[in-house]
């Protein structure tokens, strides 16, 4: 190939990129568009709202909530406007925003996520993590009044919610999200809601760690015709696996395969082998008054780690296809969504808020996701070289979360100059990395020198 041509194609490689990326932002600029088409559903005082021209729209409000970062209002302000002598100022933009529901944004990511979306092969699996994670928030209301209110031992007050998400560890983004107060929190039946309410691919594998093992949970993933990897508690330590007979070796795979009751009746008796007794309280979503009798069949594995400690699996993944250390890997890749935590409270600015509102903060949280969910999505598709041969390189996020926020901003003919940043800012990936980090932990910083 000569250097004519391989110029050629770098140049057709580059262009196709640039388009691409453009299409990405075309996509999220027009479902906000298609949400102030219709926006009287999503703000307080329908007909009245956003019903004059002024400086800054309905359009505006959420596009600059989404592409903020964690300065002031004003300097935000400035950075939207382009540092126009024009702009709306502070107290504007608060008064607009209060005007729209936390709804909007909710429906924005929704239909984002969709939109970018692509049909997944039939032939491969889909692998999902599920987890949550605490989300520090600022003071919104009186402590007796509230379920996010929580005190230490020396008696300082602080607030918190529990952010519940299933992670598509493929395209590295949030799939489903559901909030709610942390002394409300129920991890499992978030993940119930979120798995009836979201269209899931053929071959899904949902990765589960500790504390989401239940039987409720395994039946209403089977009843949906996808798969799951659920670390269970070990047999000592109560679980599932505790009311279960395992081989008496110290490693094992084999299948469970029994059919569950509510109580133990005479016919069942002389068949022990074949029956198990669960609790009604836990029998959700496959024994009710009409099914007296649910037959299911799942895989225990057991296995031991490299530090000599051992882990206990449970799933329905085929034993011919997914061995155990196909399945070590497999719970290997829920990590990621753990990396996504850190990079959306730290990176996106999940920790940082504008407001002390509760509905406003429901905004600034859909719309972090939302950007968290971009920033993948342009991470995903520019390529990038390797520093070293050592190392394999991953795009830096930090960076890339920097110079994304400027492609929401910036014209489509500044974004040339942005997408070559992006594929110089890469990190190499040291695996075994065991230097403990010991980061300061920080408050939310949420503008309380301003109570709006």
């Amino acid at each position: 190939m000569t250097k004519n041509v391989a110029a050629a194609l770098n140049t057709l490689s580059r262009r196709y990129i640039l388009k691409t990326i453009i299409d990405i932002k075309k996509t999220l600029m027009d479902e906000i568009q298609k949400l102030a088409l219709c926006k009287d559903n999503y703000v307080r005082n329908p007909g009245k709202d956003f019903s004059r021209k002024r400086k800054i729209s309905f359009f505006d409000v959420i596009s600059n909530l989404i592409s903020m970062e964690a300065g002031s209002i004003r300097s935000e302000l400035l950075e939207y406007f382009s540092y126009a002598a024009d702009m709306p100022t502070t107290s504007a933009f608060i008064q607009q925003r209060d005007k729209i529901s936390s709804r909007a944004f909710r429906e924005l990511f929704y239909s984002f996520t969709e939109a970018i979306s692509s049909e997944d092969s039939l032939e491969s699996y889909n692998y999902y993590a599920v987890d949550g994670s605490k989300i520090n928030i600022p003071m919104v209301s009186n402590p007796d009044e509230d379920y996010t209110y929580f005190s230490r031992e020396d008696q300082h007050l602080y607030c918190q919610i529990h952010l519940d998400a299933i992670f598509d560890l493929k395209n590295q983004r949030y799939k489903g999200i559901e909030f709610c107060p942390r002394k409300q929190n129920n991890e499992r039946a978030s993940f119930h809601s979120m798995l009836d309410g979201l269209s899931f691919p053929p071959k899904s594998v949902f990765i589960f760690d500790r504390g989401y093992e239940g039987y409720a949970l395994m039946a209403h993933i089977l009843s949906k015709n996808q798969y799951f990897v659920i670390r269970a508690k070990d047999r000592k330590d109560g679980g599932i696996i505790k009311g279960i007979s395992v081989p008496a070796t110290k490693q094992f795979d084999f299948i469970h395969d029994k059919i569950f009751v509510h109580r133990m009746k005479n016919a069942y008796k002389e068949k022990p082998e074949r029956y198990q007794v669960v609790h009604k309280t836990k029998s959700q979503y496959f024994l009710n008054r009409e099914v007296n009798e649910y037959p299911m069949k799942f895989r225990v594995v057991r296995f031991q780690l490299d530090n000599g400690s051992y882990e206990c699996l449970l799933t329905n993944l085929p034993q011919n296809q997914f061995d155990t250390n196909a399945l070590k890997e497999i719970y290997h890749m829920r990590w990621g969504i753990e990396t996504s935590f850190r990079y959306l409270k730290h990176t996106i600015g999940l920790s940082d808020f504008h407001t002390q509102k509760a509905e406003a903060i429901k905004q600034e949280l859909w719309a972090r996701l939302i950007m968290f969910n971009f920033c993948s999505e342009i991470g995903r598709i520019v390529p990038h070289k390797e520093k070293t041969e050592r190392y394999k390189c991953i795009i830096n996020f930090t960076n890339l979360a920097l110079l994304c926020r400027q492609i929401l901003r910036l014209s489509d003919n500044a974004l040339s100059a942005i997408v070559k940043l992006i594929s110089r800012e890469v990190s190499p990936v040291r695996p075994g990395r065991t230097n403990p980090r010991n980061p300061k932990r920080q408050r939310p910083s949420s503008f309380n020198y301003r109570r709006r």
